[in-house]
């Protein structure tokens, strides 16, 4: 950007260019590796330094060079460091300019070079905290301790049901995903616009920011223990979201919410195969799709009648689908033959 102030000092200016030049160069392949990212610090964030892999490239204009990146600004820090903004942004055949990603880095001297690291934990560092059990809660302003004692309560029972140890975390109570990415230093990403409820818990170096304005989210904390648990290659996805909302909720809706859903919705389709818009995965209710809650009446069916550890064989069976349904008749004599009866018997026993 021609307008941009840069730092008037020579040496400074010359360095901290160099030093970005080098990690734009770098940030593919290299960075765990690179002089100027901490080498420590890049394993703590390592999915905030993930987004600039490959940032350029546009799958829908078929060009990997798309997305040009700006220096936009420069600010210095009361620590003397700087605080730098950086923009992805093309232009489309239409000459429309397309955004692809505004972010944030915090640029640190080192010897005669800068080293670039996430702001996190400079944007959090006013936030107050209240440890409750194994749980670390950070928030700004409000704090509902009945709540966090109840999901306190919830993080030692799921470990138990697991057979493992309570997991121990920092728990970030963010208004919406929106201030997750913002407090990470990401204050636009074109994948990511319009999400409003999400989060991201990193269970293995015990960082959860959750962006569901609660001292709560039983949900991702669910997934959390499973993804200490199992491999990728062996998580159910199917099968373990459906565990999920029989224990929790999906999307802020809880279970019973999401079940009634799929009861009105049997109801007033009777000739409508519900095996067939499982498989399509058809939208039940913006954003709920309808694979989920059908799969939930399944898994609480099968631990009501066979146990917790058929309900584990089903979300350990592998990745797709296939497998879903091989192991599904293994366990509880479940098939796509008798899916449609079994689903639909299911829902009328909890009406």
């Amino acid at each position: 950007t021609p307008q941009i102030k840069l730092p008037q000092d020579s040496i400074v200016r010359k360095s901290l260019l160099s030093s970005l030049e080098l990690f734009l160069q770098e940030k593919n392949n290299n960075l765990p590796q690179s002089t100027v990212v901490e080498a420590e610090h890049y394993v703590k964030y390592k999915d905030f330094f993930d987004i600039f892999n490959k940032i350029e490239n546009s799958k829908r204009y078929n060009d990997t060079a798309f997305f040009k990146c700006h220096l936009t600004n420069v600010v210095l820090q009361p620590d003397k460091s700087w605080k730098i903004t950086l923009t992805y942004a093309g232009i489309s055949p239409e000459k429309q300019i397309i955004q692809r990603l505004i972010v944030h880095l915090l640029a640190q001297p080192y010897q005669d070079k800068f080293r670039f690291y996430c702001p996190f934990e400079q944007n959090t560092r006013h936030w107050t905290s209240q440890r409750i059990g194994n749980i670390e809660f950070y928030y700004k302003n409000d704090f509902n301790r009945a709540t966090a004692l109840d999901f306190d309560r919830y993080n030692t029972t799921l470990a138990n049901r697991l057979g493992t140890d309570p997991l121990q975390f920092k728990y970030y109570k963010c208004q919406d995903i929106q201030e997750v990415y913002q407090l990470m230093g990401i204050d636009y990403d074109l994948l990511r616009n319009g999400e409003v409820r999400s989060g991201s818990f990193d269970a293995k170096k015990g960082l959860f920011l959750s962006g569901t304005n609660s001292d709560q989210y039983k949900h991702d904390l669910t997934h959390g223990y499973f993804d200490v648990l199992l491999p990728d290659s062996l998580r159910n996805w199917t099968a373990e979201e459906g565990y999920n909302i029989v224990q929790t909720d999906y999307w802020g809706e809880s279970s019973k919410q999401v079940f009634q859903y799929l009861r009105d919705y049997a109801k007033n389709n009777p000739q409508t195969s519900l095996l067939e818009v499982f498989e399509k995965n058809i939208t039940l209710k913006y954003p709920i799709p309808i694979k989920y809650p059908i799969s939930a009446v399944i898994m609480r069916k099968i631990e009501r009648e066979h146990g917790f550890a058929k309900v584990m064989q089903l979300i350990s069976c592998g990745e797709s689908d296939d497998r879903f349904f091989e192991v599904l008749k293994q366990v509880a004599g479940i098939t796509k033959t008798n899916f449609d009866q079994t689903v639909r018997g299911e829902l009328k026993a909890f009406d």
